[in-house]
C-alpha cells in the first residue's frame, strides 16, 4: 500500500497537469479543428514524450552536478560542442551510431577538461564554468567552417534517436546512468555531503578532487545522450557571449520541481514525471498559440512561482490539515 501511495503521489502532478488543460483547451475556439479538440490529438502522447525525453537528459545532468555543490555552467556549451562533433561525424559516415557513439565520447572529454581546469585551476565552480563555457563557445565557430551542423535531424537514417521509438533509449540510459552514480558509487553517495557542507566534507576524508572527477565523467555521459537527441532534433548552430547557458536554464525547471515530486520516490523519478508534466503544459500552450513569445514565459513564469510557494509551504498545509483533522476526531 504504501508503494501504491507513493506511486500515486508521483503521478498526481501530471494527470493534474493533463485535466487542467484539458478544460482550458475545451473552452478555447482555437483548439478546435472540424470539431475536434486538437489537444486530445493522437500525435499528443508522441510529442510530449519525445519532448520529455530531452528534458529528462538535460535536467539529469543538472542535477547530477547539483547534487555535489557544483551548478556548472558549461553543460549546455558542452552540449552544443558535442553535437556539432556527433553530428558531422554521422554525416561523413552515415551512420547513426557512429554519432551517437561521438556524441558520448565528446560529452566525457570536455565535462573532463572542466573538472581538470576546476581541480587544477582551483577557482570558483561558477568563475571556472563560466570560462570553459566561453572557451566551449568559441570552438563552436572554428570547427568545420564555423557553420555549425544543419540537415543532420532532417535525414530519417540519421535522426532516429530523435523520434520514436529510440529517442527512449537516451533518455533512458542518462536515468540508469544516473541511477548508478547516486546509488552504486562513493562518489555518488557521498555528494550529498558536500553538497551540504562542502569544508566538513574534505576534513572527514572525503576526497574532493575524487568526487569531481567521478561525477564529471558520469554527467559528461548523461550529457552526450542529451547531445544526440538535440542533433536529431535541430540544427545547431555556432553559439557566443553565454548563448548555451540559457539552454540550461530552460530546463532548470523539471529539475527543482522533479526534486519535490521526487519527495514520494526519488529524484530521477521526480524529473522524470516533472519532465512529463511541463511538456503536457507546453503542448497545452501551443494548442492554444501561447507556445511561443511573452505569453509563455509570463504563464509559465506565474506557474512556476505558484509551485515553488505550494512546495515551501507543503509542510504548514500538511499541518494545517493534520489539525483540523485531529479536531474533529
Amino acid at each position: 500500500m504504501k508503494a501504491v501511495k507513493k506511486v500515486l503521489l508521483s503521478l498526481a502532478f501530471p494527470v493534474l497537469m493533463f485535466v487542467v488543460m484539458l478544460v482550458i483547451t475545451m473552452n478555447s475556439d482555437k483548439c478546435f479543428v472540424n470539431g475536434h479538440n486538437i489537444f486530445l490529438g493522437k500525435d499528443m502522447v508522441k510529442q510530449v514524450v519525445i519532448n520529455s525525453c530531452m528534458t529528462v537528459c538535460v535536467a539529469l545532468a543538472i542535477w547530477l552536478q547539483l547534487k555535489n555543490g557544483r551548478f556548472d555552467f558549461s553543460g549546455g556549451a558542452s552540449m552544443v560542442l558535442a553535437a556539432i562533433g556527433a553530428g558531422y561525424a554521422g554525416q561523413q559516415t552515415g551512420s547513426m551510431w557512429t554519432a551517437f557513439a561521438v556524441a558520448v565520447a565528446l560529452g566525457v572529454v570536455l565535462s573532463m577538461g572542466t573538472a581538470i581546469v576546476y581541480i587544477v585551476g582551483r577557482l570558483p565552480i561558477i568563475i571556472c564554468t563560466i570560462g570553459m563555457t566561453l572557451l566551449y563557445e568559441s570552438l563552436t565557430y572554428l570547427l568545420f567552417g564555423g557553420q555549425g551542423i544543419r540537415g543532420f535531424y532532417s535525414t530519417p537514417t540519421l535522426s532516429r534517436m530523435g523520434r520514436m521509438p529510440l529517442v527512449l533509449l537516451p533518455a533512458v540510459l542518462a536515468m540508469l546512468i544516473f541511477v548508478v552514480y547516486t546509488y552504486f558509487t562513493a562518489s555518488g553517495r557521498r555528494g550529498k555531503i558536500l553538497a551540504n557542507n562542502q569544508s566538513a566534507g574534505v576534513n572527514i576524508g572525503i576526497n574532493e578532487n575524487k568526487n569531481v572527477f567521478t561525477s564529471y565523467i558520469f554527467s559528461g555521459l548523461i550529457i552526450g545522450m542529451a547531445a544526440i537527441v538535440y542533433i536529431s532534433q535541430n540544427d545547431v548552430t555556432p553559439q557566443s557571449g553565454l548563448a548555451t547557458s540559457s539552454i540550461m536554464f530552460s530546463y532548470i525547471v523539471p529539475v527543482f520541481m522533479g526534486t519535490f515530486i521526487g519527495l514520494a520516490s526519488n529524484d530521477v523519478i521526480g524529473i522524470a514525471i516533472a519532465a512529463i508534466g511541463m511538456q503536457i503544459m507546453n503542448y497545452g500552450l501551443n494548442c492554444l498559440n501561447l507556445g511561443a513569445g511573452g505569453w509563455q514565459q509570463i504563464i509559465m513564469g506565474v506557474f512556476v512561482l505558484g509551485f515553488y510557494t505550494f512546495s515551501s509551504q507543503s509542510g504548514k498545509i500538511a499541518a494545517f490539515f493534520e489539525k483540523r483533522k485531529a479536531a474533529h476526531a
